[in-house]
């Protein structure tokens, strides 16, 4: 897959890429590292009566070349898991790194490291348990806001997280370790479906806001319109106050055009020559002006995600946060919730790692473990009804890049820096995003020799991400060892919408002066000036389109409908006493932008509502 050419070291020869493929591929779940198994032993044999790993190099390089033109979906599919985590191993490698010349790094305008955040105390579990006034399931958005609202109540507060503790003095610094180490199924967190989307969630304290973008939106006045008419959340529109705070504690700054970065400089002027309305993305990130490293941890933590912000301000108002727990069925007595059968420690358990952790909460229970991990818990612990892990929204996303003569160095500046917005009513947003080679590499055209052409010139690609407020549906449910399975069908209508907006981000690319795209359609190839039309006027199935989504949400959604949903106004799972929820679970539908603040705002509001009634 990567034979090395213009100095760019062979793959297995110069680079070991299977050795540390494969570690990584150890911190995947069984169910998926079953799936994967299948698929490279299908592409192993796909050549037959020949196997792949006996051909020569030019009898390789041609069979690629011919999985690449096919006609067949599963040689696209078995194709692109081959181009995945081949590039995963060969681009992180410090010499292929220096060769294409990626820099992944973090910094201040005026250069300094931001202030360290406040301490986060003791992590490790004591003993066989702890007793809380509210036990709290989650430390990401949803759980560490709900955490500091509560703690400066007054009440005890007792934040469990399944993920270890990292920070800029502590984040991996290999990047295949750092995804093993940080994401849940090391990124492979995957909503089965035609076609599938894997959905990278994190698995630590601080939860994604550690890995994420930082882009901060406050959910659409017509998105709130909707909970509140269609859905009975009556405080839909009373959120502002939690919006103001948390963007004046989180520092929530636009950012500057001139800093931005060229990869969203050129979104923003390719915006603007073709009249489509966008602006600078705000982020939770302060005086941030270069931003590379986010999908691995900030490296100086400017981003400041839930580990260095709500829950160091939690702590400090007495709430504990313990590391390394993870809950496996919430304890019910005389129809009252009233705590969490946990294992606490790290590992499998196989070899007595883990070990039995029980927490008591004599007023509430909150579940706060994002859209997989919240009905998760709720299935295990039969609680929620028959809508539970249901309404799953996923924001389905895809990448278009584009080929510039000019140089973009698109790891210079801010990660995700422009949106657009000119298409709100197909539910399309356009974010310039720029990811590291690690992630974004197996999207760059061709195979073998053209492959590493394409990636020799990364630093002539800017790209731009399509993403949909989806109304298609899929479900979360575990399998019969608790593990969890998701599932996703996308319709056609949202296909349409998806292509729609893949031909909106290529005429920004061509508008701003782009010599190529690749709409990442097998089906469609590269598109060139002038081609923008006949791609408008191809039909795509649903199963051609390559995506991926990072915001799960809706699975514990609050209806006033009983029928309808897992949680009243007050974010309380219905039958049964206090347990709410307090993550994007709860949202009735697609949030249309990047979550993050609506699930603070909706953390804040449920976490008031038990304040209140506590101190009645």
């Amino acid at each position: 897959m990567g034979p090395g050419i213009d100095g760019l070291p062979a793959a297995e020869r110069d680079v070991d890429v299977s050795g540390p493929v494969a570690e990584f591929l150890g911190s995947v779940s069984p169910r998926v590292l079953t799936r994967l198994r299948l698929g490279l032993r299908a592409f192993e044999w796909l050549p037959f009566p020949w196997r792949f790993s006996h051909l020569d190099d030019e009898a390789r390089d041609e069979f690629l070349r011919r999985m690449e033109g096919s006609s067949f979906r599963l040689h696209h599919e078995l194709l692109l898991m081959a181009k995945v985590f081949s590039t995963l191993g060969y681009s992180v490698d410090p010499e292929v790194e220096r060769r294409i010349g990626v820099e992944i790094s973090c910094r201040l305008a005026d250069g300094t490291l931001p202030e360290p955040a406040g301490t986060l105390g003791e992590m490790t579990p004591p003993g066989e348990g702890e007793e809380c006034d509210v036990a709290i399931v989650g430390s990401g958005a949803g759980g560490a806001a709900a955490a500091a609202a509560l703690a400066e109540a007054g009440l005890d507060v007792l934040v469990l997280e399944a993920g270890g503790h990292y920070d800029r003095d502590s984040y991996p610094e290999g990047r295949l370790e750092a995804i093993a180490e940080l994401y849940r199924d090391a990124g492979l967190t995957i909503a089965e479906g035609n076609p599938p989307i894997p959905i990278p969630v994190a698995r630590m304290v601080g939860g994604t806001t550690v890995i994420n973008s930082g882009t901060c939106f406050r959910a659409p006045a017509e998105v709130l319109d909707e909970w509140r008419d269609e859905h009975g959340v009556g405080w839909a529109h009373d959120l502002d106050p939690y919006f103001v705070e948390a963007e004046e504690f989180l520092r929530v700054t636009a950012l500057d055009p001139e800093r931005m970065g060229r990869n969203g400089q050129l979104a923003m002027e390719g915006a603007a020559a073709i009249g489509a309305s966008g602006g600078p993305i705000s982020r939770n990130a302060g005086s941030c002006v270069q931003c590379s490293s986010c999908p691995y941890g900030c490296e100086i933590d400017a981003k400041r995600g839930m580990h260095v912000s709500y829950l160091p301000r939690a702590v400090a108002a007495g709430a504990r946060v313990r590391a390394g727990v993870e809950a496996r069925r919430l304890l019910v007595e005389d129809s009252r919730t009233v705590g969490i059968e946990c294992l606490a420690g790290h590992g499998d358990g196989a070899g007595g790692s883990r070990r039995p952790y029980t927490v008591r909460a004599k007023r509430a229970t909150i579940v706060a473990g994002g859209a997989f991990g919240t009905p998760e818990l709720l299935i295990r612990s039969g609680l929620g009804g028959p809508q539970v892990g249901r309404n799953l929204h996923i924001h389905p996303a895809c990448w278009v890049g584009a080929r510039y003569e000019e140089d973009v160095s698109g790891w210079e500046g801010v990660m995700q820096s422009y949106y657009v917005d000119e298409w709100e009513s197909e539910r399309i947003l356009l974010e310039a995003t720029f990811t590291p080679l690690a992630f974004g590499g197996a999207w760059l055209p061709g195979t073998g020799r053209r492959h590493q052409e394409s990636m020799l010139n990364f630093g002539h690609i800017a790209s731009i991400g399509v993403q949909l407020a989806d109304r298609s549906r899929g479900r979360v449910g575990t399998m019969g060892d608790g593990s969890l399975k998701a599932g996703y069908r996308l319709t056609d209508d949202d296909a349409r919408r998806l292509a729609f907006g893949i031909a909106r981000a290529a005429e920004i690319h061509f508008a701003a002066g782009a010599r190529e795209v690749y709409p990442n359609i097998a089906r469609a190839g590269v598109l060139r000036p002038g081609d923008l039309a006949g791609f408008e006027a191809t039909r795509f199935k649903a199963s051609e389109l390559r995506l991926e989504a990072f915001h799960p949400m809706g699975t514990a959604r609050i209806s006033a409908d009983e029928g309808a949903g897992v949680c009243d106004e007050r974010g309380a799972v219905r039958g049964v006493e206090g347990l709410y929820v307090a993550d994007a679970s709860l949202f009735p539908s697609a949030a249309r932008v990047n979550p993050m603040m609506t699930v603070i705002a909706f953390a804040k509001q449920v976490a008031a509502g038990i304040a209140e009634r506590a101190a009645a």
